[in-house]
């Protein structure tokens, strides 16, 4: 059950109160996010009596925080934060354009002394200010956007996927965001002929017994993840499940943006434990919380923040 302390902290680290710190990553190149998780499976359960298609549950890759499930070693990023990672692809003069407009709060604080300890990684993850002088979109309870959704799950909030006929709904705590992925045999639209929409327009088909998710209109305000890469509404993204083992779901995801990024950007894996529904109960009603951020909320959490250089501390408590 989710205690009063952990909602606390949880909604600190919303609005950027907590400013995480990526561990330094030894091997990693200049242009590298952290390095790749391992892709054993740690899965106690060795039955293979279960459909490789079905991904009906919910999801964590955290399940020991709060669940009372044994522990998912490849679940976890290698930080200890929320991020896409792999290989950053260099960027085009657009793209990086963009990203230095864009102000993180997640990642080695700037000017720090781990930042200039480990200039070896990414720009990216060294570059984190305080929630003041931030222009995270997630900072203002704006729209995660889809890459986000399933990277945010790298912590405590689930992923909720239901498969009904020709249309797979995945359901995302944080935020209190869904998806859908359509299997209806439909084609993509064409980008130039919709609205862009921060989940896009997803269409999957299977390979075998990999789920193969492609969704393309991406809204462009939305970040790749917490750390401020941007995305063009041309970006295509691939997203691969495969059900490895009964409690085990694992996804690669590769982002095509030719406005952005000079290459194809594949991800670290991304792997999340099976949680029954009665480890899901809160006051005796299973299911996910509503973890909805709200602004006013928002406003008192950051209220607690020490005022950002320059700010007068009467301004941070208008």
């Amino acid at each position: 059950m989710r205690t009063t302390t952990q909602r606390f902290l949880q909604a600190l680290a919303v609005v950027g109160v907590l400013v995480f710190m990526l561990p330094l990553i030894a091997q990693a190149q200049q242009g590298q996010g952290p390095a790749r998780p391992g892709v054993g499976n740690s899965d106690p359960d060795k039955s293979t009596n279960y459909n490789k298609h079905d991904f009906n549950g919910f999801w964590v890759r955290n399940p020991v925080a709060q669940y009372n499930m044994p522990p998912c070693a490849e679940c976890r990023d290698t930080a200890p934060s929320y991020g896409f990672f792999g290989e950053v692809p260099p960027m085009t003069p657009e793209g990086e354009k963009k990203f230095r407009q864009n102000r993180p709060t997640k990642g080695y604080t700037v000017g720090s002394p781990q930042a200039e300890q480990n200039k070896n990684i990414h720009i990216a993850y060294r570059r984190a200010v305080q929630a003041a002088l931030s222009n995270d979109p997630e900072e203002r309870c704006e729209p995660l956007g889809l890459m986000r959704l399933v990277t945010f799950t790298g912590g405590n909030p689930p992923m909720h996927i239901v498969q009904a006929g020709d249309v797979i709904i995945e359901r995302f705590e944080w935020f209190w965001d869904n998806r859908e992925i359509w299997t209806d045999g439909r084609k993509l639209p064409n980008p130039d002929d919709v609205t862009p929409r921060f989940n896009g327009y997803s269409v999957g088909h299977w390979e075998g017994d990999t789920l193969v998710v492609k969704t393309v209109a991406l809204d462009d305000r939305q970040w790749v993840d917490a750390f401020g890469f941007p995305i063009s509404d041309k970006a295509e993204l691939e997203e691969r499940y495969t059900r490895t083992s009964k409690n085990r779901l694992r996804a690669e995801l590769t982002l095509t943006d030719p406005e952005t990024y000079t290459k194809p950007w594949h991800s670290t894996p991304k792997v999340w434990a099976l949680i029954p529904i009665d480890h899901m109960s809160v006051a005796g009603w299973a299911g996910m919380v509503e973890d909805r951020c709200n602004p006013a909320e928002n406003s008192y959490f950051r209220s607690f923040e020490p005022p950002a250089p320059g700010q007068k501390e009467a301004d941070t408590k208008k």
